[in-house]
């Protein structure tokens, strides 16, 4: 709290501010600010109320005043007729109240003048009581008291409120907390005495005992301990106070711990006790404290550590001697402590060698652990620093233990490696030198026969091969492999010219030396694409013809991993004419391999080096090879030298087409099609499509039915299924397709662009092909399945999505009129007609001008109301655009009727008023409403066949009533004069006799209206009862009978017709809609709506959704006269609109609407794989571009006679060491550097470059 809020007096008091409204200022609510306020008795009380001090206040609760207070309550609760309780656990606000009403009814008794002190002793109670700002002020006193040291007020303020004791910072720290921190001792003795809880914790998980440790307060943590302080308990780190305090590296609070009966191996966080916190730490006095007070150094933690290899871990120097030398004293043997072993069998030695501390391994050392020790996997310490590097180490390990340093040198590990070996496996040039000085064996072998130079060349450290050639290592040696110094240097690059001329003398006769698998290390520099040391062994005279194991040569291995340049090399040599056409073990040339692994530039050298064409064991030939892993690029190269390849035929009879198939190859068979490849049989009498039946091929067969030659390819000859469409039925159905063209339906464009060139006045509008379909009644044209489709595909595309939100906008307008109709009383109105004396009449309790609903209806009305208004502007727009068209639409009437009924009967609502003709339009409108919505469905085709039917049947039907409305005339006028009498009254005016006649065509009710009345005696009723029943007879059989069997007769006989004519009307419609929403479409949007091509798998399942939501392919041509489009069109569905499109499946083409989950699988695998097509497109491209990059680059190096690393190497595929492979179907492979070194060598290039166009 600061100094602004609190004033410090002379008596050492704190006081509050003077102004009162900094007391109930951010701490109190408005709510308890205004009460306070109010219920004292003046602001100037308030003031002096706030002028007391808190210790004032507080003194009022325990003086005889505070008595006085206490009694004048009492007595006024005993005067009260209602006693009202207050208690100390009661609100502020319940106080103040109870405190009000007293007062009120003191006044009332004439005692207000006697109760004013006390009424006011009763505020200051509860104020200073439960005032959010006091109790919060009293708890930051009661701890600035204790963090400061006054034990006296500390005492007084408990004495007080003994709960203050559990009071808590924002910190969790109590008072005890703080005292303990700032070491007041006096302050924790009186909260001691006041039984203050000494195991409280903070936030941290510290105790008051965990605080006096890390403050170093001996004498506290005395007290606490002797005064009950649980010394077991672990903060939040799982540390005791013990192991805190051996953390600190403080002898004298690790002393106060154990003297009162603290365990020094007690354990903490994973099983580590004060020792090994200490050993961390480097804390060497407190370990000696706590080794001589019981602590245990042979002790493991959780993860299996004694505190000496932490220790030797943590390079602490001082806590190993700490250990070595107490543990020597407590009666330890120095083997025994030097010999424990950790989880991972380390010895301290070891561990301190791992640690890389020198005065660590100097404490071991000179403590007797020995050099030669060696871990479970015969390491000894030598072994670990020389693959460390650390030589100062192994000087020191010389300097101390010199002969076991000595022996040490020729000590083998598992792996029969010697420091030696380790050393050159990391290219310790230094250690290396050192331990050959001191006598190591520079030829030991390890567990497969390397001697350190070996190794030393497997590993590329060509430093330390220059050393141990220099010092005399035999280069003769081999490993189990039988590979010799040669093979490993060429393996992994190295350069002979470094090694010197008197190495390469020496090594000459390894040149030709062959391995466990027949290869020589020219075989290595072929595969792995070393430049310069296949120069060099060249020169040397390496034999190039040599073979391995399975009769391959150097150049076999250089055209199987695309090594152009080394292929070069080796034809450039005297031998490359003996070796361009050499065969391996199954009659594989250098063209062979390279066609069979798509090096197309390595094709073309050979091809270029007069290489001949021949056949292997199985009369393959490259082009049988390269045709079956599908390398284009290397066939397009072979057939362009050998074109008479393309039909040669192996010992199977198989050609390169038979072979592609064969491997599902869909490229390469297309591409022997496109250049004429003969569609034989082979011995099998089996053609190409045959293995791709077989193997369902779907990818292949597709290819191939979209080739221009697929007539042909069908036409063949099948020995399986006798044609091969059967066998696509069986097992390929998918490949069974249809291609729709519609490049000639939407002409609006070519229309648009001749009218401006012409400046001709033309009308042009969208979809003009379809629309003079309509037009000039060309059914046959539109019913055409090409016009069909087309329809359909649009709908799909966007006229679902416009018509369903119109739709849904309509459902809202139908559902708000018919939700009000049925939830409101048609009769509650005003009945306009005359009476006694007045002309209105209230029905229901109606109230003229005050009818009201609910306000969710009205929002129903208002909405109605605007969107009858905005439809009655629409077709106000729609007689200004068609005109007199307009009006020969019927719907148009039933629309206009609709709105204007509906606002006919909305308006008086919104008025507040309800009249009896309003009811009437509006039971019109509701009529008109679900009708009108009947009408929409028609534009969906699984609803709409059937409203267009009953459209046209109801046409039907009103033709034939004007017929035949002449005998129901007759009729009516004949029972009207005969019936007119009648009780029933049914005939008694035409009208009604009329409608009754009408009725009576459906149900005669020939009883109650005709046989009672004639066979009752009565004069007066059918009068005419002989000439009733002789014309009633007349009437059934003209009206029921005929008639309507008539209208049944045709109904059943012309449904046929009506169904036809009912889907070319919708047809129409569909061309319609289509045209007013392109109409109104902007050009742009108009033109990414178009389709000129759409391809449609007609045998997979849920096709009608499929068709939209996936790229199709096929064929169908339109009249016979379009021809295929290369332009497609691809259609898919809106990426959010999965849920609207599986609803409205259900209304739209198809019956079947598919599964929700596979709808939307399926959706997503159409992006997918459209994605992965355009992805794959992309990185042949980028390849392409870079393989010609990387030639540019190379040319321009060479010409400006730079030199890189990348000289040394060939391009190809990548080999075992290390080279990332980089596959493109361009058939070109590069061996990929690191990326740092991609950037320098890009960035020497750029920089030259720039160099070079500045200077010219």
């Amino acid at each position: 709290m600061s100094q602004d809020n609190l004033n410090i007096g002379n008596e050492g008091h704190i006081r509050a501010p003077e102004d009162s409204i900094s007391l109930v200022s951010d701490e109190i609510e408005p709510s308890i600010k205004m009460q306070l306020k109010k219920n004292a008795k003046s602001q100037s009380d308030f003031r002096a109320y706030n002028k007391r001090t808190l210790s004032d206040v507080t003194m009022d609760l325990t003086d005889n005043r505070g008595k006085q207070c206490m009694e004048t309550m009492s007595m006024l609760e005993g005067s009260t007729t209602q006693k009202i309780p207050v208690k100390k656990s009661m609100s502020l606000v319940n106080k103040l109240r109870a405190i009000t009403k007293m007062r009120s009814l003191s006044q009332s008794k004439g005692e207000s003048d006697s109760l004013a002190v006390n009424d006011h002793e009763l505020i200051l109670f509860s104020l200073i009581e439960d005032s959010p700002l006091r109790i919060l002020k009293f708890n930051v006193l009661f701890g600035q008291f204790a963090q400061n040291g006054n034990a006296k007020e500390v005492a007084r303020i408990i004495q007080t409120d003994p709960s203050r004791l559990h009071v808590k910072n924002n910190r969790g720290q109590t008072a005890l907390h703080l005292a303990v921190i700032k070491g007041h001792l006096q302050v924790v003795v009186v909260l001691n005495e006041f039984h203050s809880d000494l195991n409280v914790v903070d936030n941290c998980g510290n105790t008051a005992l965990h605080l006096a440790v890390l403050s170093r307060k001996p004498e506290i943590i005395d007290l606490l301990l002797k005064s009950g302080a649980n010394s077991k308990l672990k903060n939040d780190l799982h540390m005791m106070p013990i192991h805190c305090a051996a953390e600190l590296n403080d002898t004298d609070v690790v002393n106060v711990l154990l003297d009162n009966g603290v365990d020094a191996n007690w354990t903490g966080e994973n099983g580590m006790t004060a020792l090994h916190y200490a050993a961390a730490k480097d804390n060497g006095e407190v370990m000696k404290v706590l080794i001589q007070r019981g602590g245990k150094p042979c002790k493991k933690c959780d993860y299996g550590y004694y505190p000496i290899h932490l220790a030797a871990k943590c390079a602490a120097a001082s806590a190993m001697e700490a250990i070595i030398d107490k543990a020597l004293q407590a009666g330890y043997t120095r083997e025994q402590i030097l010999s424990f072993k950790d989880r991972e069998n380390n010895l301290p030695l070891h561990a301190a060698v791992n640690g890389g501390n020198l005065k660590a391994v100097q404490v071991c050392l000179s403590a007797g652990a020995s050099v030669q020790a060696q871990q479970d996997d015969g390491s000894t310490p030598l072994h670990f620093a020389c693959a460390q590097g650390n030589f100062e180490m192994i000087k020191l390990m010389k300097e101390i233990q010199q002969e076991n340093f000595l022996a040490a040198i020729f000590i083998l590990d598992v792996m029969k490696m010697s420091p030696l070996h380790r050393a050159a496996f990391f290219n310790h040039t230094t250690i290396m030198e050192f331990l050959l000085e001191h006598g190591a064996d520079k030829d030991c072998q390890d567990i497969n026969d390397r001697t350190p130079l070996l190794l030393a060349a497997s590993k590329g450290c060509w430093e330390a091969v220059q050393l141990l050639v220099s010092k005399g290592a035999d280069v003769q040696v081999k490993d189990k492999r039988n590979r010799n110094f040669l093979h490993l240097a060429v393996k992994y690059g190295g350069k002979l010219e470094q090694f010197g001329r008197a190495l390469i003398k020496d090594i000459q006769d390894l040149q030709n030396d062959k391995d466990d698998f027949g290869c020589t290390p020219l075989h290595y520099a072929s595969k792995e694409g070393h430049l310069r040391a296949l120069d060099d062994l060249i020169k040397m005279g390496a034999v190039l013809n040599m073979k391995n194991n399975d009769k391959q040569s150097p150049l076999h291995f250089a055209a199987r991993y695309g090594r152009y340049n080394t292929c070069c090399r080796l034809l450039d040599s005297h031998h490359g004419p003996n070796i361009i056409n050499e065969t391996d073990g199954t009659g594989l040339t250098a063209l062979h391999i390279a066609a069979q692994n798509g090096h197309t530039k390595v094709v073309q050298l050979l091809l270029q080096r007069g290489a001949v064409v021949n056949k292997d064991n199985d009369d393959n030939t490259a082009l049988h090879h390269a045709a079956a892993n599908g390398w284009t690029h290397t066939m397009k190269v072979l057939i362009s030298v050998h074109s008479n390849l393309i039909d040669v035929v192996n010992n199977e009879a198989d050609t390169p087409l038979h072979v592609a198939a064969k491997n599902g190859q869909a490229s390469a068979t297309v591409l022997l099609l496109s250049i004429g490849a003969k569609i034989l049989c082979n011995n099998q009498n089996e053609a190409f499509f045959d293995y791709i039946i077989q193997n369902k091929f779907s990818e292949v067969a597709v290819a191939v039915i979209n080739h221009d030659r697929w007539e042909e390819v069908l036409q063949t000859s099948c020995k399986t299924y006798g044609a091969y469409i059967l066998g696509l039925i069986e097992h390929l159905p998918a490949v069974c397709i249809i291609t729709y063209n519609f490049k000639y339906l939407d002409i609006s464009n070519q229309c648009l662009e001749h009218a401006r060139n012409n400046s001709n006045n033309l009308d042009i509008y969208p979809l003009m092909s379809l629309y003079a379909m309509v037009k000039n009644n060309r059914v046959d044209c539109l019913s055409h399945p090409v016009c069909v489709t087309f329809l359909k595909v649009k709908w799909k595309h966007y006229g679902v999505w416009v018509y369903s939100a119109y739709l849904i906008v309509y459902i809202l307008f139908l559902a708000s009129l018919t939700s009000f109709v049925v939830n409101h009383n048609s009769l509650m109105h005003i009945e306009m007609k005359s009476m006694e004396n007045s002309t209105i009449q209230h029905l229901n309790g109606a109230i003229e001008g005050g009818y009201s609903f609910d306000p969710m209806y009205t929002v129903c009305l208002w909405f109605m109301m605007f969107y009858s208004c905005l439809n009655i502007i629409k077709e106000v727009v729609h007689i200004c655009i068609m005109k007199l068209r307009y009006f020969a639409d019927i719907g148009n009437g039933l629309e206009w009727t609709l709105y204007i009924t509906c606002s006919v009967f909305v308006l008086p609502f919104l008025l507040d008023m309800s009249f009896h003709w309003q009811w009437e339009a509006g039971a019109f409108a509701v009529f008109l409403a679900w009708f009108n919505c009947l009408v929409i469905l028609k534009r969906f085709d699984f609803f709409g066949i059937y409203v267009v039917m009953f459209l046209e049947i109801l046409r039907t039907l009103v033709q034939v009533l004007c017929v035949f409305s002449i005998l129901i005339i007759a009729f009516g006028l004949s029972f009207y004069i005969l019936l007119s009498i009648e009780e029933s009254k049914a005939f008694s005016t035409p009208p009604l006799s009329l409608l009754k006649t009408f009725m009576m065509m459906l149900e005669l009710d020939y009883m109650a209206s005709f046989n009672e009345q004639y066979t009752d005696d009565r004069e007066d009723t059918l009068h005419f009862g002989t000439l009733t029943l002789t014309l009633l007879t007349i009437f059934v059989l003209l009206m029921p009978i005929l008639l309507m069997n008539l209208l049944i007769g045709l109904a059943v006989g012309d449904i046929e017709s009506v169904q036809k004519d009912a889907r070319l009307k919708r047809l129409a419609m569909q061309v319609e809609l289509h045209i007013n929403i392109e109409r109104k479409m902007p050009l742009f949007l108009r033109d990414k709506v178009a389709i000129t091509d759409y391809k449609h798998y007609p045998n997979r399942g849920n096709k009608q959704i499929e068709n939209v939501s996936i790229k199709q392919i096929g064929m169908y041509m339109f009249l016979d006269l379009i021809e295929s489009s290369p332009s497609v069109t691809e259609v898919y569905l809106p990426p959010a609109a999965f849920i609207i499109q599986y609803l409205f499946s259900i209304i739209s083409f198809s019956k079947d609407s598919g599964d929700g989950k596979s709808l939307q699988l399926r959706i997503q695998n159409s992006y997918v794989q459209d994605d992965l097509h355009k992805l794959k497109v992309r990185l042949r491209d980028i390849s392409t571009v870079m393989d010609k990059n990387n030639h540019l680059l190379r040319k321009i190096m060479q010409k400006m006679e730079i030199s890189t690393e990348d000289d040394a190497w060939d391009e190809g595929a990548g080999s075992s060491y290390g080279c990332n492979v980089i596959h493109c179907r361009t058939n070109e492979t590069y061996r990929s550097k690191s990326s740092t070194e991609k950037l320098k060598f890009k960035a020497t290039v750029t920089s030259l470059l720039a160099n070079r166009k500045h200077f010219m």
